[in-house]
């Protein structure tokens, strides 16, 4: 081959081994290379006297650019590129333990949303061919009807100044180089999407809705002839800002719709993975949009740089927030018209909770034991396709079982932790003096201990685990961020490096080979690269159901091999005792089993009820004011006004308050019609012959010949101090002369004490344990619709440990704390004031619906209608 047929064109290289060096044979370019054929260039010859220039008698060759013949064999709609990835996240589900029932609710709730999208599944479409929305891509017209979209050219000023010949001739070329493509166009075979005629385009029953608000119909059908964009009155696709939330939401087709129609089918069929972890699942990046490529096949996903910008994947944005993925379910289940959604197993989820939490089963009992007293409707309050809060509705339970056990006022948990922990220091240490085999019951649960356990576990696995940090907001070194994204982006390198290898250029060579040195630089300066020094204390974590359980046991194993000791954390001894292993009981009055242990060992279990601080016993009611419209009016200065009167006057103005905290007050005035609806309802159930109506009898028992009743008796009088169980017979004074309402103050004052034997008798100890007598603080209020700066000013109102596990629980579950707090508010105020009778009620329960308090009882209704 010589070197004058060698030339080098410009912006032009191989589209299979990149070379830049063709040779020109019969009007063609062949790569020096490979030879592969290069069929859109072609060489022609220009003669001089085509350029007006009669001086010169030459000829000269150009090259052209023939026209790309594109083949529809990897041309997909957007519709069919979803298909293939919401195909793949499917079986990543079902990979991850998902039912099998999962693929087929998938493809009904899909169908649904494309029906009524009116892209596949419905009957009136006479061409058979996929309508248009507003929102659809210029790519769907192109494949589907054959239609262009009109480039966009630089509007150039007329020059008047300009040579006559010169621009007859610059306009000659023009012509000459269209003429001579339009004749290389013709002879070469054209594809019969390029050779056919385009169609007239099809727009949804939605869409020409939308698109009338813009312009006429008949208008519409101008614009749907024009293929080849000609029209430039209008836009066929509005601007999102021009479109209503509605619809801006449903007719837009990308990744996160994927995600709402896999949380629809998962919550259709009864599955264990809920929205909660869905949303976490895309956080961890189990299921993402980085890897979109793996799913389409492989004629396809060659192209994946052209395909990623018709696409417009790189606008999108595939983690999403809670209360938006919400959100976007409701919008889809009332456009697809789809039917109630399914409870979950909420017994399955609170046992999955409870161990995520490392808390013992008795409170999974607990809990459930609460709900089959009340069961939860989870009633929608505004529409019937709002998504129902069931993850937070069930960690609100459990919340509200750890605040009856410990109290929770900063001062009640910690006191009961304290005997707790003495209680199994004594356990441990007749467990060590009597080794005869006797089985020694297990200890008592610490509540202070357990929140150490758990926030340092935060910090343990937020180490290793960037995304897991971010949920608990946990901050982590800057440079293990930085590993973390590089991990990332290098795992995207190598997946997207085996489709992109066709479509290499130059500026991509130049930066692998510049990524080569660095690494070739920084293996002779410290003998690894980045890659060895980024894995060297990196661990991967599989998906989990209970991501705090398994990764932290991930660690512990970890530790405990010969790797471990290259860890960057050393990991505690007390964060290997199991907290999920300790037991309740003692703390729900059964403290029986515990008493007869300690007895047989010559140690007497005393027990004690702590009520909460006299600050948080009474109810009180937070409410926001909204700002007042201010009207419109007429302000003039007053230049004669001195200093002195001028701050007199702003402090004669009264500010208006914008967070308020209040005792409730406000009663009903004894003429409203509450007072009447109740007598009514009364009467109408004494009418009624199937319905009666009997007081409930109060038990009297005699003691010391005289009878009273037992409501009037203390607890000290009619339960046993050891272990808190019935009396036989109820005693005649307290013990102790304590009433069941004592104060902090006064069981401060009591210590446990020595008693004095005679000879002969063996001496016992006394053990005190501290136990909450389920009276709790309460707060309450309205929290629909609460600002965020009325939530941080009601967020210091909290006591430290309520709040820290508040604020623990919801980022279990990948909320926010205020809609945690607000479930509990329906469990709260239902159960303190919405129902009648607690004490007095066997078969049924009656709700309170004639409360006096005007506050409480407007409280009551809304939350009774929420539950």
């Amino acid at each position: 081959m010589d070197e004058t047929d060698v030339v080098e064109v410009d912006d032009m290289q191989c589209d299979v081994c990149a070379e830049r060096k063709f040779q020109e044979r019969e009007g063609y370019y062949y790569c020096i290379e490979c030879g592969t054929k290069k069929e859109q260039l072609r060489a022609v010859e220009i003669n001089a006297e085509d350029t007006f220039n009669d001086t010169k008698n030459h000829t000269t060759v150009r090259t052209i650019k023939q026209p790309q013949i594109k083949t529809e064999d990897n041309e997909i709609t957007s519709w069919e590129f979803y298909n293939y990835v919401l195909r793949g996240l499917t079986q990543e589900l079902l990979d991850l333990g998902a039912k099998p029932e999962l693929k087929l609710m998938t493809l009904q709730v899909w169908a649904a949303y494309l029906g009524r999208m009116e892209v596949a599944f419905y009957k009136s479409n006479v061409m058979g061919l996929p309508k248009l929305n507003v929102r659809s891509l210029p790519r769907d017209a192109r494949i589907i009807y054959n239609h262009q979209q009109a480039k966009r050219k630089r509007e150039r000023l007329d020059k008047s100044n300009l040579d006559d010949e010169r621009s007859k001739w610059r306009q000659w070329r023009k012509t000459k180089r269209k003429l001579d493509a339009t004749v290389c166009s013709k002879k070469d075979a054209a594809t019969e999407s390029t050779a056919g005629h385009s169609i007239r385009l099809q727009w949804s029953y939605r869409a020409r809705k939308t698109l009338k608000r813009h312009m006429a119909l008949k208008h519409l059908d101008k614009h749907s002839m024009d293929s080849t964009g000609s029209m430039r009155c209008h836009g066929l696709r509005p601007k999102a800002k021009n479109l209503g939330h509605c619809d801006r939401n449903i007719f837009l087709l990308n990744i996160n719709k994927l995600y709402v129609v896999l949380a629809i089918a998962l919550n259709m069929i009864g599955d264990d993975l809920q929205l909660t972890d869905l949303l976490r699942l895309i956080d961890e990046e189990h299921l993402t949009s980085r890897y979109l490529l793996k799913y389409v096949p492989e004629d396809v996903a060659v192209r994946s740089k052209t395909l990623i910008k018709e696409l417009q994947l790189g606008h999108q944005v595939d983690k999403c927030s809670y209360e938006f993925l919400r959100t976007q379910v409701g919008y889809m289940s009332r456009f697809i018209d789809l039917t109630e959604f399914q409870t979950p197993d909420l017994t399955a989820l609170t046992q999955r909770y409870v161990r995520e939490l490392s808390l013992p089963p008795a409170v999974a009992e607990y809990v459930c034991r609460l709900m089959d007293f009340h069961l939860p409707e989870f009633r929608r309050l505004w529409d019937t396709w709002t998504y129902p809060r069931y993850e937070a509705r069930v960690m609100a339970y459990i919340v509200y079982v750890m605040k009856l056990l410990f109290g929770l006022d900063d001062v009640k948990e910690q006191k009961i932790s304290e005997t707790a922990a003495e209680v199994n220091e004594l356990l441990q240490k007749l467990q060590q003096e009597h080794t005869d085999g006797e089985e020694a019951p297990a200890n008592l649960f610490v509540f202070g201990e357990w929140m150490h356990f758990v926030e340092l576990r935060k910090v343990l696995v937020s180490h290793y685990n960037q995304s897991f940090a971010q949920r608990f907001g946990v901050v982590n070194h800057l440079e293990r961020q930085l590993n973390d994204i590089l991990i990332k982006e290098r795992k995207q390198e190598e997946h997207d490096k085996s489709f992109n290898e066709l479509e290499m250029t130059p500026a991509m060579r130049q930066s692998e080979n510049m990524r080569h040195t660095f690494e070739c630089l920084l293996k002779e300066k410290y003998g690894e690269g980045s890659a060895e020094m980024t894995a060297k204390d990196h661990i991967e974590f599989q998906a989990s159901m209970t991501p705090a359980l398994s990764y932290f046991k991930r660690l512990l194993m970890h530790a405990s091999r010969a790797e471990g000791e290259d860890m960057s954390v050393k990991i505690p001894e007390y964060m290997w005792v199991e907290h999920s292993e300790r037991q309740l009981d003692p703390f729900m009055a059964k403290t029986k089993d515990l008493a007869d242990y300690l007895a047989k060992h010559q140690v007497k279990l005393c027990v004690q009820e702590l009520s909460c601080q006299e600050d948080y016993q009474r109810v009180g009611i937070f409410q926001f004011f909204p700002k007042l419209d201010q009207k419109s009016s007429e302000f003039r200065a007053n230049c004669d006004i001195t200093g002195d009167e001028w701050i007199q006057e702003l402090r004669k103005k009264i500010k208006r308050p914008i967070f308020k905290f209040r005792q409730p007050v406000a009663t009903y005035c004894p003429r409203y019609k509450v007072y009447e609806r109740a007598a009514r309802r009364q009467k109408m159930e004494e009418d009624n012959p199937f319905w009666k109506i009997y007081k409930t009898p109060k038990v009297r028992v005699k003691l010391n010949d005289e009878e009273i009743s037992l409501d009037e008796l203390s607890s000290l009088q009619t339960f046993d101090e050891a272990h808190m169980e019935p009396l036989p017979f109820p005693l005649n004074m307290p013990r102790r002369r304590l009433n069941s309402r004592s104060s902090l103050t006064d069981y401060e004052l009591i210590e446990p004490k020595e008693e004095v034997v005679e000879e002969g008798e063996v001496q016992k100890m006394t053990q005190m344990l501290n136990v909450s007598n389920f009276d709790i603080w309460l707060l309450h209020g309205h929290m629909h619709k609460l600002p965020q700066a009325h939530q941080r000013e009601l967020r210091t109102l909290f006591p430290c440990s309520f709040r820290w596990l508040l604020e623990t629980c919801a980022a279990t579950i990948g909320v926010c704390w205020s809609v945690l707090y607000e479930q509990l508010l329906v469990l709260e105020v239902v159960l303190h004031h919405g129902i009648e009778d607690w004490s007095n009620h066997k078969d049924n329960l009656r709700f309170k619906y004639n409360n006096p308090n005007k506050d409480i009882n407007m409280m009551t209704k809304l939350y009774r209608d929420m539950w």
